[in-house]
């Protein structure tokens, strides 16, 4: 499998970290992307030990909603995201991959201003552990969990904030302004996520393998890479697509399709 592609273990069935790293290494991919809640239990240096011996690089650990609608809603959040850096750090994660959080009863940009001044503190601290704290833009359905939902306001908002982008290309492929959108985030990328959507599914999640759906990734892809990004391309396919193909036999396919559409990005 390329190189720069990572598995993130939301595509897999719960099991321990454990034996969702097996199934990365077997798999054939160098990175994983755990989820922190699949780390805690497991303990960090455990975790660690077990990405050596496996031989697996870090991509990503997904930490989930920050919150900053309130002063209590930031001092919590402040204190998880604290603790998922200093996770992060001794896992060997490259980024960390977030939410905003709710804005509650605040108009957007409020919501974006209060949120850049709560995560400052952790933007600091993950500077100085030389870890990317990167926002992914979201389905609106998650407004609860985010302020980010197209790749273009991620952008504003992380600039902000002073902290990088994810882009989850299944949230935002069919903003009206993607390509242009792809170049403005680019230098401030953290990791790419990677999946389809075949038109027609309508409940969440209904991640498709890369290839079986409607997401024009032949432009998409180079498009990333062309406007110098040179990180992680992290498959998150969650859904009933791939559990009915199998998620080994899936995540292959879409290994295989990813490094073909990377082999040829790179190689123009």
């Amino acid at each position: 499998m390329h190189a720069n592609i990572s598995i993130n273990t939301l595509c897999f069935t719960p099991a321990a970290l454990d034996t969702l790293a097996e199934k990365v290494a077997r798999i054939g991919a160098q990175a994983i992307s755990p989820d922190i809640a699949q780390v805690l239990p497991f303990g960090a240096a455990a975790a660690a030990r077990l990405f050596r011996d496996t031989e697996l690089k870090v991509a990503a650990l997904t930490h989930r909603a920050f919150a900053f609608a309130t002063p209590e809603d930031a001092t919590a959040g402040r204190e998880r995201l604290d603790r998922t850096i200093d996770v992060a750090a001794d896992i060997g994660a490259r980024s960390i991959v977030m939410t905003t959080g709710g804005r509650g009863v605040l108009a957007w940009a409020d919501a974006a201003d209060r949120f850049a001044e709560a995560i400052a503190p952790c933007a600091a601290k993950a500077v100085a552990a030389d870890i990317a704290l990167g926002v992914e833009p979201t389905s609106h359905l998650y407004a609860d969990a985010s302020i980010a939902h197209r790749l273009s306001d991620t952008v504003r908002i992380v600039r902000a904030a002073g902290i990088s982008v994810v882009i989850d290309l299944f949230a935002c492929w069919f903003d009206a302004d993607i390509e242009a959108a792809i170049a403005e985030a680019a230098p401030l990328t953290a990791l790419v996520q990677v999946s389809d959507y075949v038109y027609g599914d309508r409940g969440l999640p209904c991640r498709a393998v890369p290839g079986d759906g409607a997401l024009p990734l032949d432009r998409l892809i180079p498009a990333i890479v062309g406007a110098g990004y040179r990180g992680y391309f992290d498959l998150e396919i969650i859904g009933q697509r791939l559990q009915a193909e199998g998620e080994e036999a899936g995540l292959r396919r879409a290994g295989d399709v990813l490094g073909a559409l990377l082999g040829h990005a790179r190689a123009n």
